[in-house]
Order: structure tokens, then C-alpha cells, then sequence
């Protein structure tokens, strides 16, 4: 059930001649929230300012602001478009602050002096805390881990102009021999950063290839980490800590799939590498035997990605046309067990909650961010559907906080939507990239957000303990 916000009331009642300049106009607007009146005036470009300032985070969210039609020192012959644009800004305005997420903004806030007559409408915003910059190119994924103090960033070329150059450059003709000595322009890249004394991070070594590099997967536990590759193949890194994660004891290039690899996970209690990719298959692979445990095509379409729960010895792949499968790999043979159809296309982004026996996923193109109950442990025999959340954006990633029951979208014009789960609406709208953003990570005990994007950047965001102070409640 939705939370009913109290009613903000907003309206353009008048307007008069600036004193200062008698060619501007100024329009009178009325506002009133609870047992509070007041009144602010704006010009026309005021309200042209906001706009464009909303543009940046909402973007087709915001209704039409009316044109200007007249000639403003025409004032006493243009009285009626005067009039028509009054009727529109008062009807722009209306529509912006229905909108809660709108409302909620610093534009809005400053816009209509909430800050000084309405603090119950007044977000506490997130701060960023940290910047990470100076990599080799935009971040696609990373994985941060605080305890051991490490952080891996994976980076690719962007540009399809620089990748069909590689590729041209990188290709072998029959003639040349495999000497290790052909040219090679690399478009994609893992990266190691260290945690110094002073609490900084440095990069510590890359390693470049000539594919684009798509996502990793950590295991802080046996210190491997694998990055799966735009070409299908992962390489296999063993990064001891004994060594202060300076330089890989174990690199190695394993031709998993034929086309590009979309989720990894490392079980080593078992030395198993899961990966899903393009090709339609999921495969499980010994790496001590260099064997495969699994290998189906599980989809006549693409998957898109992989999780696993290494508690319940279940895992869930899903594909681009929407579906979800789950699969019992508690012992050699594996299992597929159910599958459900969402209907949602370009399913991305699988996030379990296996305490809360919840597994979500977002559709790429329309931001639908879909709830399954996976049902409790040894006894999950089937998927079922228990609600969504449409963003109206498209998203390509999302974090889960089991603690604060929020949900952190990040889109594609590189803002952050959070929402409150229980009630389904949307809290704040945050503008955190200048471009779409690639990866995210919650640290539920530090309160931060972690976001990147193609821009080359990953920013740590504090979030406030309440969105609204408590004593204006």
C-alpha cells in the first residue's frame, strides 16, 4: 500500500511589472503546506532556470514549460499571452510538485523556499565522500573490499571507433608466427588498487587485453579473482595477500565460452568457476582438474547474468527475454530445478537476499525492478512473482539494503533513484554521473554508496541514517 504525502498546494495567481525593470513581468505565487501560507515571486527565466536544472536528473519526467510568445516591452498590448503564460507556469508548477521526487529536489527546494516554511518536506541529500579517478578507461565493473583493503576496477574502451581499431591491429594474420610479438592495442583492462596508511587508495599494477573486459568476481576467502572477457574467455588470477595483493601468483586465460562472458562466481570450497555468457550457456569448470562439471545450453536466448548462494547450493541465471532459472549444484551433477518467465526483456542484475528468501532483477529497458520469492532454505521448488517497482528509467543496475528496506537504481543519464521498498515510491533522485551508470555496491555497515560509471569515476556516497529529520516529522 502507497504512503499518502501531505499536499503541498502551489499557485500562480498574478502577475505585475518588475519595478526594477518595467519591460519583465513577475509572477506571484502562492504556497501553502499544513497551517502555512507564504508568497514568492519569479520571472519567466527563473522558471526557465529550474527547468533546465531538473532537466539534468529528471529528464522526460518533466512536464512542458510554456514558451514565451510575447514581446515583453509590448506589455500593454500583449495582456492575454500574458495571461495564457500565467495559466501554463501555474500549470508546470502543479505538475512538478505532485511529483515527490521532484519536489524533493534542491531545485525545488531552493526554488520555492521549503527550507525556510516547510522542513517536513526537506530530504537530507547523500554526500560524496570520496572520488576514485585516473583510470585507464570507463569503468564498467569493480569490486571493493574493505577489510582487506583492495579494490578491483574493470575497464573498457567505450568507443566502437577504438575497438574496431584494436581488433584490426590485434588480428593475426596466417603468415605471422605465435611468437608473442604481434602488435596488440589493448581496449580493456583489470585494475589493482591498495589501501596506503593514509587510508588512500593507489593503483598497485593493471593488466591489459586485447578484448574489451565485461565484469570480475572476487573471492576474498582464496584470494582468486576472475574477469570475464568480451571475446568468452575468463582469466583465472590468484592475487595472494601473503604478497600484499602486489602481483598475481596464477594467471591464467581459460576459453570458457564463444561470445561474451555476463556473470562469474568462484565457489572454493570446490575450486569451481560458474559463468554464464551470450552464447545461451551456463557452465561450471574444475579449475584444479580443468574440467566441466556442467556445460547446457539452458536458453534459446542470451543470458544476462549469475548469482549463486553458496548456502543454500542453488543458483539463478537469467536471460534477455525475461526468464530466471534455478538450478541445485549441491553435488557434482547439477540440477535445474524451476524457472519462471517475467516477461521483462534484457533482464539484468540479480540480487539475493537469501535471509529474506528474495531474489530481484531490473529490466534494462524499462527500469522494472522485479521481487521473487525463491521460498525458504531446502525448500525452494518454485519461483514466485510478489511484486515490482517500475522505474519509468532505463536502469542498469541496482543495490538492496535489507537494513534500511531501500532500493538504489542506477540509470542510464547516470542519476541514482532511491526507493523505499515497503511502499513502493520513490525518495530521492540523486545526479551522481555525467553518463549511465555501470556498477554499484552497498556497504551496509559504513551507510556508503558506491557508483561508476563511463566517465571514469568511482564515487562513495554517504547516505543520511533518515531521509527526514525526525523532529520535523
Amino acid at each position: 500500500m502507497e504512503t499518502q504525502h501531505k499536499q503541498l498546494d502551489v499557485a500562480v495567481f498574478s502577475y505585475k511589472p518588475d519595478f526594477s525593470d518595467k519591460s519583465k513581468i513577475m509572477y506571484n505565487i502562492s504556497i501553502t503546506f499544513e497551517n502555512q501560507s507564504w508568497i514568492i515571486t519569479k520571472r519567466y527565466s527563473e522558471f526557465d532556470d529550474l527547468y533546465k536544472q531538473l532537466k539534468v536528473c529528471f529528464r522526460n519526467q518533466l512536464p512542458e514549460l510554456p514558451k514565451k510568445t510575447y514581446t515583453s516591452f509590448l506589455f500593454s498590448k500583449t495582456h492575454d499571452d500574458i495571461e495564457q503564460r500565467r495559466i501554463g507556469l501555474d500549470k508546470f508548477l502543479k505538475l512538478l510538485t505532485s511529483k515527490q521526487e521532484i519536489l524533493s529536489s534542491n531545485q525545488m527546494k531552493e526554488f520555492l523556499k521549503l527550507e525556510e516554511h516547510a522542513k517536513t518536506l526537506v530530504v537530507n541529500q547523500p554526500q560524496i565522500i570520496h572520488e576514485f579517478s585516473g583510470f585507464l578507461h570507463g569503468v564498467r565493473d569493480f569490486n571493493l573490499c574493505i577489510g582487506q583493503g583492495i579494490l578491483f576496477v574493470v575497464n573498457s574502451d567505450y568507443s566502437i571507433f577504438n575497438r574496431l581499431d584494436a581488433y584490426l591491429t590485434n588480428m593475426k594474420g596466417p603468415w605471422e608466427k605465435e611468437d608473442g610479438q604481434q602488435a596488440v592495442m589493448p581496449v580493456g583492462c583489470i585494475e589493482c588498487w591498495i589501501q596506503q596508511q593514509d587510508g588512500l587508495y593507489t593503483r598497485q599494477w593493471a593488466k591489459m587485453y586485447n578484448s574489451q573486459a565485461i565484469c570480475c568476481f572476487w573471492d576474498p576467502s582464496s584470494f582468486v579473482l576472475l574477469v570475464g572477457l568480451d571475446s568468452g574467455s575468463i582469466n583465472y588470477l590468484e592475487v595472494p595477500y601473503s604478497q600484499g595483493f602486489k602481483k598475481c601468483e596464477t594467471d591464467a586465460e581459460i576459453q570458457q565460452h564463444q561470445s561474451k562472458v555476463t556473470g562469474l562466481y568462484y565457489d572454493n570450497e570446490r575450486s569451481l568457476i560458474h559463468s554464464v555468457s551470450k552464447d545461451k550457456r551456463y557452465k561450471i569448470r574444475n579449475a584444479v582438474k580443468s574440467i566441466y562439471i556442467y556445460d547446457n545450453e539452458i536458453s534459446p536466448y542470451e543470458l544476462t547474468d549469475l548469482v549463486v548462494s553458496k548456502s543454500r547450493r542453488k543458483s539463478f541465471v537469467s536471460d534477455k527475454n525475461g526468464f530466471i532459472y534455478m538450478f541445485d549444484i549441491n553435488e557434482d551433477k547439477v540440477i535445474q530445478l524451476n524457472f519462471i518467465n517475467t516477461n521483462i526483456r534484457l533482464l539484468k542484475c540479480l540480487k539475493l537476499d537469501s535471509n529474506q528468501n528474495l531474489l530481484m532483477a531490473i529490466g534494462q529497458e524499462t527500469g522494472e525492478i522485479i521481487m521473487i520469492d525463491i521460498g525458504s532454505i531446502k525448500c525452494e521448488k518454485q519461483l514466485r512473482w510478489i511484486g515490482q517497482i517500475n522505474t519509468k528509467t532505463k536502469g542498469y543496475k541496482f543495490c538492496w539494503s535489507q537494513k534500511r528496506k531501500e532500493l538504489f537504481v542506477g540509470t542510464s543519464d547516470g542519476t541514482v533513484q532511491f526507493w523505499d521498498y515497503d511502499t513502493k515510491q520513490l525518495i530521492f533522485v540523486l545526479k551522481a554521473h555525467d553518463s549511465e551508470i555501470t556498477q554499484m555496491q552497498w556497504i551496509e555497515e559504513d551507510q556508503h554508496l558506491l557508483t561508476s560509471s563511463r566517465d571514469k569515476e568511482i564515487k562513495t556516497w554517504l547516505l543520511p541514517l533518515q531521509w527526514k529529520n525526525q523532529q520535523v516529522k
